[in-house]
């Protein structure tokens, strides 16, 4: 993977978020597309928190296999929703700014001395 940051005079990438239209929004109480989306996503992020603890935890092999399968469908329905989300305009991004994204790797990198086994290599 390659970190524009690296490159003098690199400017962060930008994120085309898709406008949503007026009508895919409509201001009243009822449930909405875009809320209903929003619903499964984070029901999908809390199902994917658990299964994480799940499959950590899981002491069989067979029920681990069954387990980490059902973790990654999971993952991949969250993937999906978000995907959705975004072509519709309902999930934005922002894109950071190389200074900003520089600092807090050097930040990181710096916490890597305070490990008991140093790595082998050097980012």
């Amino acid at each position: 993977m390659q970190f524009y940051q690296n490159y003098p005079g690199a400017q962060a990438p930008s994120i085309k978020n898709p406008q949503p239209t007026a009508a895919q929004q409509p201001k009243t109480p009822a449930l909405n597309d875009r809320d209903r989306l929003n619903d499964m996503l984070l029901t999908e992020k809390y199902l994917t928190d658990g299964f994480n603890v799940f499959a950590r935890e899981a002491s069989h092999q067979s029920l681990h296999r069954d387990v980490m399968h059902v973790l990654n469908q999971t993952h991949q329905a969250a993937r999906d929703l978000f995907n959705l989300m975004f072509e519709k305009g309902w999930y934005t991004l922002d894109a950071e700014q190389p200074s900003h994204i520089a600092q807090q790797q050097q930040k990181f990198t710096g916490y890597q001395s305070q490990f008991p086994h140093q790595p082998q290599y050097q980012p």
